[in-house]
């Protein structure tokens, strides 16, 4: 099939998050399948200039025109295309007025600026004719709206469509005077069209119109038809629930690998287990920290953000440290969060350790030396950070929520056990779920790590976790099949 992607990332050019990483992962292993992918993006200032970004060359020049009540205005630029991995190639939007700026998003016409990224691979798809198109989440999300309607003919009709929920935390919402700058017909800002509670929805426009709607995880998908996680968009969810599904994503096996990452003090496997002790007593010594008990090698990495439930975490530090853990915390985002933090790695410099940026060679390192990373999400529509830490043969413990619950099997928290489970839970435990949210659960959870740590098991279960297939190998199966239905389905239309 040929396949475009539509996205405001792409690992490694293009990214600030997971969704990067997704994107990549999972167009790679379409690619691997025998697919033609193309992922489109805007070519972002730092894109062009990334050592990681392939020859690109200029296809066509591209001209946008927008319209508001003020007038008519134009963005100039072009298509530059090229190959950046087996069946993967990038087709980068280079609109300079949009794009050629410091970062990839927090400008007050970042509206205008994902509108014609998605209005540019309409137009793209509409010249190429994909099998399917996918949009990720609410920056590509239009594409689908100009296909299903401005652009819904001839030969584009075939074209399926497939829109992707990341996060329906974030749903591009704007005030209905972007609406023109859509080229979208008036007549569809209402209720059961793209307005939400008096405003634009530029992921509703995508849903409604999609073929199919896959959420990033089955129980996120359950969650978001409900008020709790639907944010206004529940009743739309359930009314296609018929065209919802819910894959989990997996994680890139060959750039995650502990056999092989260039990052780590000592390699290890499944095989020969023996360096991930190396790497959890260099970690020990690079941060200067005194070694706990095993099971009570503490991490947390990632966003510090209300979402990923760092606050909930800064309450449990005190606890953690009664149990006899050192930690170890790497996040950047909540100055105020990152201040108090701080203090607590001051008032306890031995035991606590905290560093406020992005380090990727860092995070590696943690993963690799930790005995537990914590994942204490509100809401976690899949989460990658439990994924590499079982392929490093770190045990998650997460708040049994989304993803979550998905990807960290824990038969102690398991409503339905089978008897060896009761008998046995770390048998085939890959991790320790807990609830409610609260820091006396997050420590509970830890403490069972701990006494795993204490019974001589830790290892054994580990080296399970680095057996643990978290590679994009089973989704992308899932996706083809899928996209093999979408595809047939378009072709239906013609």
């Amino acid at each position: 099939m040929k396949i475009m992607f539509v996205s405001s990332e792409l690992a490694p050019l293009a990214q600030s998050g997971g969704l990067g990483d997704a994107v990549s992962g999972l167009a790679r292993a379409l690619g691997a399948l025998g697919h033609e992918v193309t992922c489109v993006l805007p070519a972002y200032r730092s894109l062009l200039q990334s050592p990681a970004c392939p020859r690109l060359v200029e296809r066509s020049a591209m001209r946008l025109t927008f319209h508001d009540p003020a007038g008519a205005f134009d963005a100039f630029g072009r298509l530059l295309e090229g190959p950046l991995f087996p069946g993967v190639d990038v087709a980068a939007v280079d609109l300079p007025s949009l794009y050629d700026r410091p970062g990839l998003y927090g400008y007050g016409d970042d509206g205008l600026r994902f509108v014609a990224l998605a209005r540019a691979a309409a137009y793209v798809a509409e010249a190429t004719l994909p099998d399917v198109v996918v949009a990720h989440d609410w920056h590509a999300a239009l594409t689908i709206g100009a296909l299903r309607t401005s652009l819904d003919r001839g030969l584009t009709r075939g074209v399926g469509t497939v829109q992707v929920v990341h996060n329906n935390a974030h749903q591009g919402r704007y005030p209905s005077s972007l609406l023109p700058h859509t080229g979208l017909a008036r007549d569809l800002f209402h209720a059961n069209g793209v307005e939400s509670w008096g405003e634009l929805n530029l992921l509703k426009c995508g849903a409604i119109f999609a073929d199919r709607i896959v959420a990033v995880s089955p129980s996120y998908a359950k969650e978001i038809q409900t008020s709790t996680f639907g944010e206004g968009l529940e009743g739309m969810y359930r009314s296609r629930a018929h065209r919802l599904r819910g894959i989990v994503n997996g994680i890139d096996a060959v750039r995650f690998d502990p056999a092989s990452d260039a990052a780590l003090p000592a390699h290890y496997s499944t095989t020969a287990p023996e360096g991930k002790a190396l790497c959890r007593r260099a970690l020990l010594d690079e941060l200067g920290l005194v070694e706990p008990a095993p099971g009570l090698l503490v991490t947390a990495i990632g966003r510090l953000a209300a979402q990923k439930g760092w606050d909930v975490l800064l309450f449990a530090l005190e606890g953690l440290l009664q149990k006899g853990a050192t930690i170890a915390l790497l996040g950047d985002g909540d100055k105020e969060l990152a201040g108090q933090l701080h203090i607590k790695a001051a008032q306890h410099p031995d035991r606590v350790w905290f560093k406020s940026a992005f380090d990727e060679g860092l995070s590696r390192r943690l993963y690799a030396g930790a005995d537990v990373v914590l994942v204490p999400s509100r809401f976690e529509p899949c989460g990658l950070v439990q994924l590499i830490a079982q392929r490093y043969g770190t045990l998650p413990v997460g708040h049994a929520t989304g993803g979550l619950q998905d990807t960290i099997r824990d038969p102690l928290f398991t409503p339905l056990k089978r008897a060896d489970d009761v008998e046995d839970p770390w048998k085939s435990a890959t991790g320790v779920l807990f609830s409610p949210l609260s820091a006396q659960a997050l420590v509970d959870g830890v403490a069972r790590v701990a006494a795993l740590g204490a019974s001589g098991r830790l290892k054994e279960v580990q080296r399970r976790l680095m057996a643990k297939d978290v590679s994009w190998d089973g989704p992308a199966q899932s996706w083809e099949a899928i996209l093999t239905e979408v595809s047939s389905e378009g072709r239906l239309r013609l």
